[in-house]
């Protein structure tokens, strides 16, 4: 496993396949001992990201911090893209050595979850997505994918959800899995290729499951 430092963020990265790409948006250090492992099991190489301000980064636009009593949400994610894009994934690569026609998936979680469906609605860099447990239930969000022209990607949407998430005592989190149900009934509807799940336990619970998971679904 390789570490290294682009743009002030952390990438751990392990390469197994020069072809297909799997980027992992984390909250904090907690999958590197298991990506050596899913690496070789998947035939995939993987780069997990750490570093990133997380409620800033990686939302799309202002909002009212959740819970209350919380900071607002400053809408960083363009710029965070941008950086993602043009700095993290093209350094990453050429330190792996992974090929010009590589196909490649972002997973995120929580807000992260968040942000990979948000950029994969204005951005073309990632085939494939995958959203652990995605706070849709931001400000505005659903209206606004709505309100985008149809998707056209020939790629995979994955989506879990734990079945306790919605089952909270924080007002806005309580929309959270119908939330989830409407976006993937509305990329579906369009000829998205997804897939949706609801499993055990509530928000972040079952990490390393959930994340073995989704990437059996994407990758075998």
């Amino acid at each position: 496993m390789q570490t290294f430092r682009i743009a002030n963020l952390k990438v751990s990265a392990v390469k197994e396949s020069a072809d297909r790409m799997c980027y992992v948006l984390y909250p904090f250090d907690g999958f590197g001992y298991l990506i050596e492992e899913a690496a070789r099991k998947f035939g995939i190489s993987i780069a997990i990201i750490t570093g990133m301000d997380w409620d800033d980064d990686l939302t799309p636009w202002e909002a009212p911090g959740e819970p209350p009593g919380c900071p607002d949400f400053k809408g960083n994610a363009a710029a965070f893209l941008k950086t993602l894009v043009t700095e993290v994934v093209p350094e990453t690569e050429k330190r792996l050595g992974i090929n010009a026609g590589v196909e490649r998936t972002l997973t995120g979680v929580s807000l992260s979850g968040l942000f990979t469906l948000w950029q994969w609605m204005v951005n073309d860099t990632f085939h494939n997505i995958i959203c652990l447990s995605g706070s849709f239930w931001y400000d505005g969000f659903v209206g606004w994918l709505k309100s985008q022209p149809a998707p056209k990607k020939t790629g995979k949407a994955y989506f879990l959800l734990g079945v306790l998430e919605a089952k909270t005592t924080i007002k806005a989190f309580q929309t959270v899995q119908t939330d989830t149900e409407d976006i993937v009934a509305y990329l579906h509807s369009h000829g998205i290729n997804d897939r949706f799940e609801l499993v055990p336990g509530n928000h972040y619970q079952y990490a390393e499951e959930r994340l073995i998971r989704a990437f059996t679904y994407m990758f075998l």
